[in-house]
C-alpha cells in the first residue's frame, strides 16, 4: 500500500494506516486427527500457547476447484492452455488482523464471508499479506515468527483456512513474504534488527539473507493442516511475492531469492515490485515471473504504459495495488481491453463484522462488496464489470441467511442486531406477535451496511427474524427466529471466545462451513457464559446426547440442568435461575451456536424531564444545518426529532434516535425561521422537551463576493513558497510569482513534474478560517496545458472536498465552479459540504509529464437572487435545488473528478450550467433566459467589484488584506 492521492495529510503507506494497537495474547491451536491425518485449525485466545489433540473428524470434506497451476508464457499468464487474466482484490488481513479491537486472528466466519463476497463479484485472485507474519523478541506473540528463527505453527490456522477456502471457491492467491513497512504483521527489519544490522543490510548481509530464507522455507514448506496439501504443491497459491513494496532490492538479491523459492515450489510463480514505479532490477531478473506495480492514484494511460514496459521485458504485469477510490469505468474499461494488463488488484476489501454491520477501516481506500455506500456501490459495479470485460462469468449464487446476534431490551424497547451475509445489498427486519402474520419493523429496507435497528413499537410477545435482499430486491432465506419473550437474547456463533466467560478442553475447529467448537481430547470439554438474570439456554449441537448443560451461581460449583431436545436437534435448558451456564461436550460433538435469554426490567413511568441545548431558542445567523443537541432523559429508550418551517411544515424528522444529538440530511433556506422539537420515549410513554420547541433563523445570503486568493500580497517567490506547501507524497512542484496578462496583476505560477506518483500539488492552510456560506461557488482564472487535469481541493468543516477541471484549451480561462461540483474524495469518506469554516485551499495536477499551472483571482460567486431582483415570470425551480454550498454527493479521486470533470476550454467563463451536477441553490421565481442572464451578469460584476476593492485596499495600505497569508503546514 502506498501514499494517498492529492492530499496534504500524513503519508499512509500500509494496510493499517493506524498505529498498531496492543495485542491481546491468544494462540492458534491445531488439533490432530490421527485417523485421517487431517488437522483442524482453531482459534483459542489462551495464554500460553497450547496444542490439544482431538479425535473428531471435520463435518465436511475439503474440496478445491483449483486443479491446475497458473503458468507463465513469456509476458502472459496461462491456465489450462488459455490466457489467464485476473480481476483482483487485496485482503491483507486474512492471517492476522488489526480490525478486531486490537491485533488478533480473524474468525473463520470473517475470512469465509469476505472471500465469498469477492467470489460473487468475479474476483479470481486475492493478494494477501498473510504470508508476512514476523516479529522481534516476542513483541508480537501471534506471529508465525515471534522472534528471529523461532516459529509458532499454531499461527498457521487462519492461513490454512484461507488457502483451503479460497481453493474451494476457485480463487487464487498472491502472497508477499515480507514487507518494506514496519506494521503490526512485521517486515524485513525483523531479519536485520535482531542481528544488529541496518535495514539496508537485508539485501546484502549473508546473515540477514539466511534468516529470511529460513522463514521462506518455513512458510513455503508448510503442509496445510486442513487439506493435507503442501503449500508448494497447491495450485491455489498462484505466486509468492518477495515482499510488499520492497524499496532496496538489488538484481543479485532478486535472482537469489527467486531461485530459492522456485527450488521449493517449482510449479508456482514468483513476483516482485516496489511502490510508485517499476523497479528496473525486476525487469532484468531472468527467472522472475511477475512485476507488481502500485498506484495511488492510477490512470489508465499510466497503467497501460507501465504494462507495455514490463511486458516488453518479457515479464507478466499486474497492478498489485490500486486505490479502489479510482475504480470507475473510465479507469477499468480501457484496461480490460489491454491484453498487457494481466491483473488489476483493488486496495482493500473487507467484509461483515462478526456481530453486526461491515468491518470499518478508515484508510481512504477500503471497500466492501456489493457496497455499503452509494460510492462503494458504484466502485463495486465497476469492478464487477471489469471482471465481465476480461471474460469472467460472475457466479449466480443464492443468498445465505443472516444471523440475529442479539435482541437487547432497554426501557421497554427492543433493539435487534444481526450479522450480515455475503452478497446482501440490504436487509428487512421482521416481527411476529403470537400467530399473526409477519410484518416489517421499518417502513423501508435497510442498507447493506446495516446491522442494528430499534423496534420503536416493541409489542409484547414479539419475535424477530432478518432477511437479506439481493441487488434486485429479492429476499433470501430468513434467519432463525429469535423469541425474546420480553427479555434480552444473546446469540453466540462460537467462532471465538469473546462472548463466553470461560472454556476448557475445547477448540474452534475449522471446516468448509466456517467453524465449530469441539472437545480437544477423547473425553470432554466445556464452554461457559455469564448473564445476569439468565432464564434459558439453547445449544445447537450435532450430537445432542453428547452435550450436557450445567448451571452455577458462582461460576465454580456446577450442577446439572434439566434439558429437552427440540425437533431441530437443539439442547434447551429452560427455567434457569443462576447467572452462569455451561455446555459440556463429549466425544465428537460439534457446537455451532449458543442462544441465551435473560430477564429484562421494564420501566414503570415515562422518561424524565430533559431540555433542548443547541441551537437555543431564538438563535440567529445560523448557516449550516445545525447539530441539534439535547440533554438525556432518564429512562428514555429513544428520541423523536422534528424540524418545521415558519408555516409549520415538517422539513425533517427522525424516530428511534438513541443518542442525544442529531444532524438531519436536509437543506435549509437562507433568511428563514425554523422550529425544532424532541420527544423522549420508552415502553410506558412519551415526555416532551423543555422548552417544547426552540426557534432559530438562518442568515440571509451575502451580496458581496469574497476574495479568497489574488496573489497580490506576496512580496517574492519565497513568500509564495512558504504559503503554498508542496504535498511531499506527490511529484515536484516549484511555486513562483507569475503574471496574469489580462489584468496585469500577479498570479501564482506552479511548475510541476508528475513523474512517479502521477500527481503533484500544493496546499495553502488559511491563517484564519473563511466563511463561504451562502455563496454559490468559486470563480478563478487559470492557465494549464491542454489535456491536464486541475483539481481544486478545499477543507471545509474538517472534511475534504474537491472538483476536477479538465483543461481542453490553451491560454488563460475564467472558470466558475459551483459548490455542488465539489464532493468528498472517495478516500475521505462521505461528508456534507459545510462552507462556513474553510481552512485549506489546494491545487493538484494529475496525469503524466511536466507542465506549468498559473492561477489568479480566486473569488466566491454570489447568488444572483441576492444581488439583482428577478422578474417573477413563470414559477419554477431547477432540477435539483439545494441550499447554497450544502449537500455534496459521493466523491471521486482527483483523477476522476468530484461530481464529474468540469470542462475548461477557450477564453471566458464556464457557467454552472456547463457542468454535470445541479446548481446547489434554492432558487425561486423566474427561470426565464433573460432574467437568469442578468442575474449571472450581476454575480460576475459583484466578483469583479470585490477584486478591485481588495486591490485598492492593499494599494492604500490602510486596511488588512481580505485573506491573510496561511502558514506552512
Amino acid at each position: 500500500m502506498t501514499t494517498p492521492t492529492a492530499i496534504s495529510v500524513p503519508s499512509h503507506d500500509h494496510p493499517s494506516r493506524t498505529t498498531p494497537r496492543p495485542t491481546r495474547r491468544r494462540s492458534i491451536r491445531v488439533c490432530a486427527v490421527v485417523a485421517t491425518g487431517v488437522l483442524l485449525g482453531s482459534l483459542a485466545p489462551l495464554t500460553p500457547h497450547q496444542a490439544e489433540a482431538a479425535s473428531a473428524a471435520p463435518r465436511a470434506e475439503w474440496t478445491t476447484q483449483n486443479t491446475e497451476f497458473v503458468t507463465r508464457d513469456a509476458s502472459r499468464l496461462q491456465l489450462g492452455g488459455e490466457t489467464f487474466r485476473a480481476s483482483g482484490a487485496n485482503i491483507y488481513w486474512l492471517g492476522l488482523d488489526e480490525n478486531v479491537g486490537g491485533v488478533d486472528y480473524p474468525t473463520f466466519f470473517r475470512i469465509k464471508d469476505t472471500l465469498d463476497s469477492a467470489h460473487r463479484a468475479g474476483i479470481t485472485v486475492v493478494r494477501s499479506h498473510m504470508g508476512t507474519s514476523t516479529g522481534q523478541d516476542d513483541a508480537n506473540t501471534l506471529a508465525l515468527m515471534p522472534s528471529l528463527g523461532e516459529y509458532d505453527d499454531d499461527a498457521f490456522a487462519t492461513i490454512d483456512f484461507a488457502v483451503a477456502y479460497a481453493g474451494s471457491l476457485g480463487i487464487r492467491l498472491i502472497l508477499p513474504l515480507t514487507d518494506e513497512w514496519e506494521y503490526y504483521h512485521g517486515g524485513h527489519r525483523d531479519f536485520t534488527t535482531p542481528l544488529g544490522l541496518e535495514s539496508a543490510d537485508f539485501y546484502t548481509d549473508p546473515r540477514a539473507i539466511a534468516a529470511y530464507q529460513d522463514y521462506v522455507d518455513h512458510v513455503v514448506g508448510r503442509t496445510n493442516a486442513l487439506t493435507g496439501v503442501p503449500y508448494a504443491e497447491d495450485p491455489t497459491i498462484m505466486a509468492w511475492e518477495l515482499g510488499n513494496e520492497l524499496e532496496g532490492m538489488t538484481l543479485p538479491w532478486i535472482d537469489d531469492q527467486v531461485a530459492h523459492i522456485k527450488q521449493l515450489a517449482p510449479s508456482q510463480l514468483v513476483a516482485a515490485g516496489r511502490r510508485f514505479d517499476i523497479d528496473p532490477d525486476t525487469l532484468a531478473a531472468t527467472a522472475l515471473d511477475i512485476v507488481d506495480v502500485h498506484y495511488y492514484p492510477p490512470t489508465a494511460a499510466r497503467v497501460s504504459a507501465d504494462a507495455a514496459t514490463v511486458t516488453s521485458a518479457g515479464k507478466v504485469y499486474i497492478a498489485g495495488e490500486y486505490a479502489s477510490s479510482a475504480a470507475t469505468p473510465a479507469l477499468l474499461s480501457p484496461l480490460a481491453q489491454d491484453p498487457a494488463v494481466s491483473g488489476m488488484f483493488a486496495w482493500s476489501l473487507f467484509g461483515h463484522d462478526d456481530r453486526a454491520g461491515l468491518v470499518p477501516h478508515d484508510d481512504g481506500f477500503t471497500f466492501h462488496l456489493p457496497g455499503g455506500t452509494p460510492s462503494e456501490e458504484s466502485r463495486a459495479e465497476a469492478i464487477r464489470q471489469y471482471a465481465r470485460d476480461i471474460g469472467i462469468v460472475l457466479p449466480a449464487l443464492p443468498l445465505e441467511a443472516p444471523l440475529v446476534t442479539s435482541v437487547q431490551r432497554a426501557q421497554g424497547i427492543s433493539t435487534i442486531t444481526w450479522r450480515g451475509t455475503a452478497g446482501a445489498a440490504g436487509y428487512v427486519v421482521e416481527r411476529q406477535v403470537a400467530d399473526q402474520p409477519w410484518t416489517t419493523v421499518t417502513e423501508e429496507a435497510l442498507g447493506a451496511s446495516a446491522g442494528t435497528v430499534t423496534d420503536i413499537e416493541s409489542p409484547a410477545g414479539a419475535s424477530y427474524r432478518v432477511r437479506a435482499l439481493d441487488g434486485a430486491g429479492t429476499t433470501g432465506p430468513a434467519s432463525d427466529v429469535v423469541h425474546p419473550d420480553g427479555g434480552d437474547v444473546l446469540v453466540d456463533p462460537v467462532q471465538d471466545w469473546r462472548l463466553s466467560s470461560a472454556h476448557d478442553g475445547v477448540t474452534v475447529a475449522a471446516d468448509p462451513d466456517g467453524g465449530s467448537v469441539i472437545a480437544t481430547d477423547d473425553t470432554s470439554g466445556s464452554v461457559a457464559w455469564q448473564r445476569a438474570g439468565l432464564t434459558r439456554a439453547e445449544f445447537q449441537v450435532d450430537e445432542p446426547p453428547a452435550a450436557r448443560v450445567e448451571t452455577s451461581a458462582d461460576g465454580s460449583t456446577w450442577v446439572p440442568a434439566a434439558t429437552v431436545v427440540t425437533d431441530e436437534g437443539s439442547v434447551v435448558a429452560d427455567g434457569l435461575a443462576d447467572d452462569h451456564v455451561r455446555v459440556v461436550l463429549t466425544g465428537d460433538a460439534h457446537l455451532t451456536r449458543a442462544t441465551l435469554r435473560s430477564a429484562a426490567v421494564d420501566p414503570t413511568t415515562a422518561p424524565g424531564a430533559f431540555s433542548l441545548q443547541a441551537p437555543l431558542d431564538e438563535t440567529t445567523g445560523t448557516t449550516s444545518t445545525p447539530d441539534f443537541a439535547w440533554t438525556a432523559a432518564t429512562d428514555a429508550a429513544y428520541y423523536r426529532f422534528a424540524l418545521t418551517n415558519a408555516e409549520g411544515t415538517v422539513v425533517a424528522s427522525a424516530d428511534g434516535l438513541t443518542g442525544t444529538s442529531y444532524r438531519p440530511d436536509v437543506t435549509l433556506e437562507p433568511g428563514t425561521t425554523y422550529r425544532w422539537s424532541v420527544e423522549a420515549v420508552n415502553g410506558v410513554g412519551t415526555t416532551t422537551s423543555v422548552p417544547t420547541t426552540a426557534s432559530f433563523s438562518t442568515r440571509p445570503l451575502p451580496t458581496e463576493a469574497l476574495v479568497v486568493e489574488d496573489f497580490e500580497e506576496y512580496a517574492d517567490d519565497a513568500a509564495l513558497t512558504s504559503t503554498y506547501v508542496r504535498n511531499t507524497g506527490g511529484g515536484a512542484v516549484t511555486p513562483t510569482l507569475g503574471e496574469n496578462p489580462s489584468t496585469g496583476s500577479q498570479a501564482g505560477q506552479f511548475a510541476y513534474d508528475l513523474a512517479g506518483p502521477g500527481y503533484a500539488g500544493v496546499v495553502r492552510t488559511l491563517a484564519e478560517p473563511q466563511d463561504w456560506w451562502g455563496y454559490t461557488g468559486l470563480s478563478l482564472s487559470l492557465r494549464a496545458p491542454a489535456g491536464d487535469d486541475v483539481t481544486v481541493q478545499i477543507v471545509a468543516g474538517g472534511s475534504y472536498f474537491e472538483t476536477t477541471l479538465a483543461v481542453e484549451g490553451e491560454g488563460w480561462q475564467q472558470v466558475d465552479v459551483p459548490f455542488r461540483a465539489f464532493a468528498p474524495p472517495a478516500w475521505a469518506g462521505d461528508a456534507a459540504l459545510d462552507p462556513s469554516t474553510v481552512t485549506q485551499l489546494a491545487f493538484y495536477l494529475g496525469g503524466d509529464g511536466a507542465g506549468e499551472l498559473l492561477v489568479d483571482d480566486v473569488v466566491t460567486t454570489v447568488d444572483p437572487a441576492a444581488v439583482l431582483p428577478v422578474d417573477p415570470g413563470t414559477p419554477g425551480t431547477p432540477d435539483t435545488p439545494a441550499t447554497p454550498g450544502w449537500g455534496a454527493g459521493p466523491g471521486a479521486g482527483p483523477e476522476s473528478g468530484a461530481g464529474g470533470a468540469v470542462p475548461v476550454s477557450g477564453i471566458g467563463t464556464v457557467p454552472a450550467s456547463a457542468t454535470t451536477a445541479s446548481t446547489g441553490l434554492a432558487f425561486t421565481g423566474s427561470t426565464s433566459t433573460t432574467a437568469l442572464a442578468l442575474a449571472a451578469l450581476a454575480s460576475v460584476i459583484a466578483g469583479a467589484v470585490a477584486l478591485r476593492a481588495a486591490r485598492r485596499r492593499r494599494l492604500a495600505s490602510t486596511t488588512t488584506a481580505v485573506v491573510e497569508r496561511g502558514e506552512a503546514s
